[in-house]
């Protein structure tokens, strides 16, 4: 065994690094993780693995200890390291020990346990401490990267880590209803959990589109409510054991009282309007709901929850109960009549009654209740937990009347959205509270404005302007009567002098990040487009002119989080509904964006840069390919399909490259576009181009940073940017003839013709910017409209480059006019 001394220089010589929320080290110094530890101290001597590795596991629980012996021997031999089957004298040790040993036989992830460890790498090798399994588990997942990225240098900073997450509940729900996922598909998204440190495998099993597990009790719901699509009782209790071995906590839900069109199928008897139903493969939400006025009702729930409890050891047992339609509740002379008798006088008290009953057979079996915002209601026991997918003020008010709860809002990946908007969802309260103190020279003006959608209502917001001597001062935004927020103003991309009559501002709303790019005028009224992510939507409005001083002062704004709030905001969860998603792309959805959200649950709060973030991402997606996950294979292999007769490396990369530039539409674009095509259901194919293209372009995301870099006065950044500029330059004539000659590719040649304008005008740009050639406003406006035309229809998949080239004029030339 060799230690290598080297010199760490950081502005001075040092011989330790630590990596805190204060110090900031060169990222070149400091090693890749991600969670980033809540401590690690580095020093400046390095261990070179010369040896083969011998893992040595002392007081884990026997089942759990020869799965994760054999699960980690074999990673760290796929990452190209020899490996001992036992500890040798001629072997580098990593020795596992589990402070407090666990029983002879495994036992299940709890909630709140200790997940507590240490790792520390020394010149005798590397020695792991915890208190518990999954604090050992943890630390074999730090492992498992700090290895990976010493594999060809072979080297491992001497340093010291310890670790612990910063709330208990990090989890991910996967939707195997709306299209079914396979056991080996689902095991593939529990290791990379595993390997990001998130804890709770939320399994979604029933839904108005199917019914996913056998029930002896039951049987007709997956003989007749399933198309023959669920998991049998042995496999569900192979995925808990396997979860378990992985650390991972395992909640199953079971949806009622909505959602149940499967249910109606399979037995009608049950519903409120009896009838025979047939099988639901649209996408949205449906009338058929339980009566809860029937006995037989409880008894089905009862005899459910049996089973479940009987397959799931989790205390936590989800049941839905977001969506319900009241509808067949409102007709039902059965139920009007059971409401007068229980003084329940609108459906969400009746909900709510409903509620209590189930709560009452959950705890027979043991279990507490979970749900969604829907189900919060005074009458329920506080034990009960809420998943909040209608954003932070309905946390916010749960968690304050003393509820423990998750957030999921901003965290919902089957959305295409950017890993930094996901990054920035803190669960706490980082919102203002009030608006900014009004001056006495200070002016307000408000507008209204209304967004239109493809599906469902527009949005309709309201737009609040404080100003003195024509420059803004603060900027507020109101959406569909939520909260107003403060917009975070991007002056620098308004033309000089424009005073009030152009804006750029931008919020994080439940749509994504969301920026309005506006021209004002009081006559005229409000036009121009808001951006929810690489999504355009046009917008209109008018002023307010009835909008006082008064007005401004009572403003909606979230209320403060309590620190006793806080204190019931236990995590959250990532959500993966399958509407777009099948096992074709599932990974290509999921990872490596799971990696950011794992980080804001784990690591501390003070983690908010996205430059860094992206720094680690990019290197942390080819680890999670190393591992095993599958978005970079799905990706290639999705795009082999399509390529069919024409398949070859040289044309594969070609569309590689291509793709670089693309990005699928963000928010729910897609699925908006889908249902005007008549496309929104169960049955419509989901194998073109955009299904599996990456959710954000990497390749742009490097890019992006350059021309900060640019900015920064690093003039070789250009160069890079000019590289890629070039690269792709020169791909498309052959891309041209690729498309066209590929029936299935076809369909691109727009995104293609607009790639290749936006590249030109980006290439335009750069050479001009390399050498100080002014752009004049006639030329800005010109580009502007050249690029933005032919967005304004909306696509599924959008050229993502074209925003890239807009930034990139707005660095080099005269703001946009």
């Amino acid at each position: 065994m060799i230690v290598r001394f080297k010199t760490l220089l950081c502005g001075v010589i040092t011989s330790v690094l630590m990596i805190s929320a204060n110090i900031v080290s060169a990222k070149d110094q400091a090693p890749i993780l991600m969670p980033v530890p809540a401590s690690l101290v580095q020093s400046a001597q390095a261990l070179i693995i010369d040896r083969p590795l011998a893992l040595s596991l002392t007081g884990l629980s026997s089942q759990r200890s020869a799965f994760v012996k054999t699960y980690y021997q074999q990673q760290f031999s796929d990452f190209g390291y020899q490996v001992a089957p036992v500890t040798l004298g001629s072997a580098l040790p990593i020795n596992v020990t589990v402070q407090a040993p666990q029983a002879s036989t495994s036992h299940y992830p709890q909630i709140n346990q200790n997940e507590h460890y240490q790792l520390r790498i020394n010149n005798t090798g590397i020695d792991i401490s915890a208190a518990s399994d999954f604090g050992a588990l943890h630390a074999l997942a730090t492992l498992s990267q700090l290895l990976y990225f010493a594999r060809d240098s072979r080297e491992l900073a001497l340093l010291q880590i310890d670790d612990s997450p910063r709330f208990p509940w990090r989890g991910l729900l996967l939707d195997s209803v709306r299209h079914f996922l396979s056991i080996p598909a689902i095991e593939r998204q529990l290791r990379g959990m595993a390997a990001a440190k998130l804890n709770v495998f939320h399994w979604h099993l029933t839904d108005d589109q199917g019914w996913r597990y056998a029930s002896a009790a039951y049987p007709k719901l997956h003989q007749l409510a399933s198309d023959g699509q669920y998991y049998t009782q042995a496999e569900i209790k192979h995925i808990v054991e396997y979860a378990s071995n992985l650390g991972i906590r395992v909640v199953p839900e079971f949806d009622v009282p909505g959602h149940a069109s499967a249910i109606a199928v399979a037995y009608p008897e049950l519903m409120t309007q009896v009838k025979p139903y047939q099988m639901e493969d649209g996408w949205g939400i449906f009338e058929p709901l339980l009566d809860p006025s029937k006995p037989e009702v409880y008894v089905f729930i009862d005899a459910i929850v049996a089973e479940l409890a009987e397959l799931f050891p989790d205390p936590y047992l989800h049941i839905g109960g977001d969506e319900v339609h009241p509808k067949h509740w409102q007709d039902s002379k059965r139920v009007q009549a059971y409401m007068r008798t229980h003084k329940l006088n609108t459906p969400a008290d009746l909900q709510a009654h409903f509620n209590t009953k189930v709560q009452a057979i959950l705890r027979r079996h043991n279990k507490k209740m979970m749900g969604w915002d829907e189900i919060f209601h005074p009458a329920l026991d506080q034990d009960v937990m809420i998943q909040s997918w209608r954003g932070k003020a309905s946390l916010s008010q749960i968690a304050a009347q003393g509820y423990p709860a998750l957030l999921s809002a901003g965290f919902y990946i089957d959305q295409p959205q950017p890993t930094a908007y996901h990054y920035r969802n803190e669960p706490f309260d980082t919102d203002l509270h009030t608006a900014h103190p009004l001056n006495d020279n200070e002016k307000i003006q408000a507008w209204d404005f209304t967004m239109p959608r493809l599906k469902g209502s527009a949005v309709r917001g309201k737009l609040v302007l404080v100003s003195s001597q024509q420059t803004l001062n603060h900027v507020y935004l109101q959406l569909n009567d939520r909260p107003f927020k403060q917009a975070r103003l991007d002056s620098h991309l308004i033309p000089p002098g424009a005073g009030l009559s152009r804006l750029n501002a931008t919020i994080d709303s439940w749509m994504g990040p969301t920026r309005a790019e506006l021209t004002l005028n009081p006559e005229s009224g409000l036009a121009g487009r808001i951006l929810i992510g690489n999504a355009v939507y046009p917008v209109t409005g008018k002023l307010d002119t009835q909008f006082t001083r008064a007005d401004f002062t009572t403003m909606h704004f979230q209320s403060v989080m309590s620190a006793q709030a806080q204190g019931n905001i236990l995590g959250g969860e990532a959500t993966l509904w399958s509407e777009l998603v099948t096992e074709h792309n599932l990974d290509v959805r999921s990872w490596p964006r799971l990696f950011a959200i794992a980080e804001r649950l784990w690591s501390a709060r003070q983690y908010t840069d996205p430059e860094n973030m992206y720094h680690r991402l990019l290197p942390i997606s080819d680890f999670a390919d190393a591992i095993g996950l599958h978005h970079q294979k799905q990706f290639r292999q999705g795009l082999k399909r399509l390529l069919a007769k024409h398949d070859s490396s040289q044309n594969l990369a070609l569309l590689m490259r291509f793709a670089e530039q693309l990005e699928p539409a963000s928010y729910y674009t897609r699925h908006h576009i889908k249902y005007q095509q008549g496309l929104y259901h169960q049955n419509a194919p989901l194998d073109s181009f955009v299904d599996y293209l990456p959710i954000e372009s990497h390749t742009l995301i490097t890019l992006n940073q350059k021309l900060a870099q640019f900015k920064g006065g690093e003039k070789t950044a250009l160069e890079d940017i000019l590289r890629t500029l070039r690269t792709w330059n020169a791909d498309y004539a052959d891309l041209t003839a690729l498309l066209t000659k590929t029936p299935s590719l076809r369909a691109l040649l727009p995104q293609l013709k607009l790639a290749k304008t936006s590249n030109e005008i980006a290439l335009s740009i750069a050479r001009r910017c390399k050498i100080q050639t002014p752009i004049s406003p006639s030329e800005t406006r010109l580009l502007i409209a050249t690029l933005r035309e032919p967005q304004s229809q909306m696509q599924e998949i959008v050229v993502a480059s074209t925003l890239f080239t807009e930034s990139l004029l707005a660095t080099c030339g005269d703001p946009v006019r």
